[in-house]
């Protein structure tokens, strides 16, 4: 149990309950070891809230899965109920196992329970091991676990062994995932841009003026011409009309570098708006040839700026 006296300075908000994938990632990317400095929250919009209201610094959620691809409901706060920005990521291997209370055999299961990616993660397993038993989506895989502890015998829980382990559960069965890539990448979220550390990357999403043809085009090559990468692309809807969309990018770099800052500017002058989600360490190793190619093409645009500049100071000022 969280201690709440504990200073919200050093208090980390995570999508709880406790034993959640996003437990294990908050601690990872973190590196809170203490249950006092973790405070699980109900749902993602909760751990957003109580970062933003000062009550937590940092929050961690999910964004993105392998298998089942972005989780809506964090792109969507954090370009419309927020202004928190991400600070860091992890993607973290999901391990799922499948659990009941002591005793329990998988032929008397009538009801499997999971977060709804879990239980899409498991489909294949789920037909050929309980093809009669009904699926019943939660909100957490350690809510799942909670519900299996409180019902007993012939429920089942798909979940991580840390939440078969909080909530007193027997591991039936291991490695179920119909897939060995199976990946959820977390996000910590604050109020500060951390500064460049060389393997950055930077999130936003785009509004553009119209929905026209070669609206995504034009927005393409404005990182094309600046020989940046997209690591990510991502329409969903603006939630105001219906055919309007905006787009998600990931882009490698810092916005303090001087190609991705330039490129931002460039796409803030030329679309309705841009809001920036974050400029922070990507996850993963750190390859040094690509950080240096990095650092390289950034010193060759601040020469043919400097270049540039000289030139522009060489203009004659107007006699009027």
């Amino acid at each position: 149990m969280t201690d709440r006296t504990t200073d919200p300075a050093d208090l980390v908000a995570y999508l709880g309950p406790a034993g959640t994938f996003t437990e294990t990632a908050a601690r990872l990317i973190t590196g809170a070891t203490d249950d006092r400095n973790l405070l699980p929250c109900g749902d993602i919009a909760e751990v957003l809230r109580t970062v933003e209201d000062g009550r937590a610094r940092r929050g961690v959620v999910p964004i993105e899965n392998t298998l089942e691809g972005s989780v809506t409901a964090t792109l969507d706060a954090l370009a419309f109920d927020t202004s928190l920005l991400i600070h860091g990521e992890l993607e973290l291997p999901v391990t799922l196992i499948a659990a009941a209370v002591a005793g329990t055999s998988l032929d008397e299961i009538v009801e499997v329970t999971s977060h709804p990616v879990a239980l899409a993660a498991t489909r294949r397993w789920l037909s050929a091991t309980a093809p009669n038993a009904d699926r019943v989506p939660v909100a957490s895989t350690a809510r799942a676990a909670e519900l299996v502890a409180e019902r007993g015998p012939g429920h089942l829980a798909i979940v991580n062994p840390l939440a078969a382990d909080r909530y007193g559960l027997e591991v039936v069965a291991r490695d179920i995932a119909d897939s060995a890539r199976n990946l959820t990448r977390f996000v910590l979220v604050g109020a500060e841009v951390p500064a460049p550390t060389g393997w950055d990357k930077t999130s936003m999403v785009v509004f553009i003026d119209t929905n026209k043809p070669g609206a995504l085009l034009q927005l393409l090559e404005i990182f094309a011409e600046r020989d940046l990468n997209l690591t990510k692309i991502e329409s969903r809807p603006t939630k105001d009309e219906l055919g309007e969309y905006c787009f998600f990018l990931d882009v490698e770099g810092h916005l303090a570098g001087e190609r991705v800052g330039d490129a931002l500017a460039a796409v803030k002058r030329t679309h309705r708006d841009v809001k920036v989600l974050g400029s922070y360490r990507r996850s993963g190793a750190r390859r040094t040839d690509e950080a240096e190619r990095i650092h390289a093409d950034d010193a060759a645009y601040r020469e043919a700026a400097s270049w540039l500049a000289q030139w522009r100071a060489r203009v004659t000022p107007s006699a009027t």
